[in-house]
């Protein structure tokens, strides 16, 4: 169960979807990055927390801040064979 929370650029917090499953999560998330609200730039952070208050989503000023996104794969230390 996940809970998915916006920060507007006013500083406003904002619960959108509360206590909805994994698709209903995914479904909110998109909307919120890719639908219509996305374009005003009015959105400071999204955070999606779990049952636990632990958060598993992180976006701020747009940019996805949690998980991280590997951008430099030279940068990575696993040894592969």
């Amino acid at each position: 169960m996940f809970r998915v929370y916006v920060t507007f650029n006013t500083g406003d917090r904002h619960l959108d979807t509360d206590w909805c499953d994994d698709k209903k999560m995914i479904q909110s998330l998109y909307r919120l990055i890719h639908g219509p609200v996305s374009h005003m730039n009015i959105i400071k952070e999204i955070r999606v927390v779990d049952q636990d208050d632990c958060t598993i989503f992180l976006s701020q000023e747009g940019k996805q801040i949690f998980p991280a996104i590997l951008t430099h794969p030279q940068d990575d230390n696993i040894i592969q064979n």
